[in-house]
């Protein structure tokens, strides 16, 4: 099974979305141009070094400061064109709808809030750890959490090989959801170099907090059936 689609917005652009998309994007060909070497070391200054983060003074130099950032600027680099699609396809997949039913700037101080802690709980599972956190994978694992508490039934449309053909059908998202927390779990008993705590911390803090981003709305009981966010909107053409 391959999610080909997710819900659609309502009536607005997933401006936050598309413009986050376009950032990491610019960003990786920023790295290209710089050669590997300038990007080993691009990864070595902006990346979150849990040993580093874990060592911060409360009222530090500049440099600590700098260090503290690192925790929003490693949430722009990737290790590679399949790094880089996977996370961008998961953001553009869910992050449309969850954008559109909590505003384009709660989304994105939501994006923000959820990759910070999800570099934190890395810090906190592997404080010694000398090298370098990056990816956009632990803000993208709190849309996930944020999206399974307020749209769980919305229609992930997938595309699945069946009687010797490729089929379109509609997934619930939480059923996916669920399968990629599933693999989390799995790969975090595994090991492996993936930051599996931070996406499982992302995650969690998604699901936590997503309703202290989610905007008051007065006229939500005079909504019909089927039309909450994520229920009657999920259909695109």
């Amino acid at each position: 099974m391959i999610p080909i689609r997710g819900a659609a917005a309502g009536n607005t652009w997933p401006l936050v979305t598309l413009g986050l998309i376009a950032a990491n994007v610019a960003v990786y060909l920023y790295q290209l141009h710089l050669g590997p070497q300038g990007e080993t070391a691009l990864f070595l200054k902006g990346g979150a070094v849990a040993s580093k983060l874990s060592h911060l003074k409360l009222l530090g130099s500049s440099q600590s400061l700098w260090v503290a950032a690192t925790m929003f600027s490693s949430l722009f680099l990737h290790g590679g064109w399949v790094h880089l699609l996977g996370n961008m396809w998961f953001l553009w997949l869910f992050g449309e709808a969850l954008e559109d039913d909590l505003g384009h700037l709660r989304f994105l101080g939501f994006y923000f809030f959820c990759g910070f802690f999800s570099c934190l709980f890395h810090v906190l599972a592997a404080h010694n750890l000398s090298a370098p956190l990056i990816g956009a994978s632990g803000a993208i694992a709190g849309v996930l959490g944020g999206y399974l508490l307020r749209l769980p039934q919305a229609p992930i449309r997938t595309a699945v090989f069946w009687r010797l053909k490729w089929e379109t059908v509609e997934v619930p998202a939480f059923l996916w959801l669920g399968l990629w927390l599933a693999l989390q779990f799995y790969g975090l008993r595994r090991g492996g170099t993936v930051a599996w705590v931070a996406h499982l911390g992302g995650f969690f803090m998604g699901m936590l907090t997503v309703t202290l981003f989610t905007p008051v709305r007065p006229a939500a009981a005079n909504r019909k059936p089927g039309k909450k966010a994520g229920g009657g909107r999920g259909k695109r053409k």
